[in-house]
């Protein structure tokens, strides 16, 4: 053993950020019997997953596709069907057996708490030393030797360490303790290493139409994203909100969308045609008002908005005194409803786009390119998958391979 060992602040391991990648990162290195230290700028470990899956913890997918890391490659040679049955495999054997729910992997106790303990207990049992309500402020390497982190906090010191783990997470949810993205870029600077700036990922989106009637509005849709030359398009629910819109829907298409792209929103979509719904509403008593027709397919402040955009009054008319085209122009109007980007909630955001450029790593070990003492894993990396348990999933995969491997 080196004799600088004797030094209580030398370290064989040092991993900063103890959230889901960091500590299976922590656990890995320490089971290894590496003397680990894992830095943590929060009071706890693992505040963010707290909050996972509304409380639930969707910590992985059983489907892969190549559109749950919106094409990225490295991502997709990190998880793969291997590693993911890995994964599973490592996380029952810390006690969390999971369950599936329609591809949604969750712990069965359905509670982020117990996978918080468990996470915390693997790599606190198998040795690793953490310190909490301390952060990092600057990070330097010792001729190569070792690294030199500096920090401030609870734990103030200098910490040498012949390994570094970098898994502080990304900016987003600042509001359940993240890093601010300025800090991340100070230590990425202090390392010589490339990134892309961070952008709001999987968040709510602002719009420039008044949509304050609709708030609170839950509905299912179809949603298209035009964004330059290309569609994207996702189904299932949308939420209403006084700023614009939410909901995963909206989450997974806000991660490719700019200011001023549109959105489109067919509230209508499990009916054929517009054909299918005109003949709906013609074979009612044409004695009822349109809005009071209309009202048995969609929620009535849909109803109202759409009156309302479309200058056509409060619907109070009788069916009888519509036209055909006038419906026709209704329906179309809900099945294809226009919305323009003005610009993202990133502080509600799951994630963000933007970190160490992958191009710089070693997907089978999260190693940087040849400075193999170093890795980074998770959220730090530029990866973000769609909402679902793959950032989760792709983070707790890193996180073991840099544990197993520096």
């Amino acid at each position: 053993m080196n004799k600088k060992m004797k030094d209580n602040f030398f370290y064989d391991a040092c991993v900063i950020g103890a959230g889901a990648s960091g500590l299976a990162a922590a656990s890995e290195l320490a089971s290894r019997g590496y003397r680990t230290v894992l830095i943590e700028q929060n009071k706890k470990s693992g505040r963010k997953l707290y909050a996972t899956g509304n409380g639930r913890c969707n910590l992985a997918n059983a489907v892969l596709s190549d559109s749950a890391y919106y094409g990225n490659l490295f991502a997709k040679s990190v998880v793969s069907a291997e590693s993911v049955q890995d994964l599973t495999d490592w996380l029952e054997g810390i006690g969390i057996p999971l369950t599936d729910r329609n591809g949604y992997l969750y712990p069965k106790s359905l509670q982020a708490s117990s996978v918080v303990w468990a996470l915390t207990d693997a790599a606190r049992l198998a040795g690793a030393e953490f310190l909490y309500d301390t952060k990092v402020t600057e990070i330097c390497s010792d001729s190569g030797r070792s690294w030199i982190i500096k920090t401030e906090g609870t734990a103030a010191r200098t910490i040498r360490s012949e390994r570094l783990v970098l898994s502080m997470g990304s900016p987003a949810a600042r509001g359940l303790g993240a890093a601010k993205a300025s800090e991340l870029y100070s230590l990425f600077d202090n390392l010589s290493l490339e990134y892309r700036p961070y952008q709001p990922a999987l968040c709510p989106l602002e719009t420039e139409e008044d949509v304050r009637l609709l708030s609170g509005v839950r509905a299912g849709c179809r949603m298209t994203l035009l964004h330059g030359d290309s569609r994207e398009e996702e189904e299932g629910e949308v939420q209403f909100t006084e700023y614009g819109i939410s909901g995963i829907v909206t989450f997974n298409l806000a991660t490719l969308a700019d200011v001023k792209d549109t959105v489109l929103l067919n509230l209508l979509p499990e009916w054929a045609s517009d054909d299918e719904l005109l003949s709906f509403l013609r074979g009612q008593s044409q004695k009822r008002s349109a809005f009071g027709a209309f009202n048995g397919v969609l929620h009535e402040k849909v109803i109202s908005y759409a009156f309302e955009r479309l200058s056509l009054g409060k619907g109070k008319r009788a069916l009888s005194e519509w036209q055909d085209q006038e419906l026709i122009r209704i329906i179309g109007h809900l099945g294809n409803m226009p919305l323009t980007v003005s610009g993202k909630k990133g502080d509600q955001g799951q994630a963000a786009c933007g970190g160490v450029l992958c191009r710089l790593l070693d997907p089978d070990t999260m190693q940087v390119k040849g400075r193999p003492t170093l890795a980074i894993t998770g959220e730090v990396t530029d990866v973000v998958g769609r909402c679902g348990g793959y950032n989760l999933m792709y983070a707790l995969i890193s996180g073991l391979r840099a544990g197993r491997n520096l």
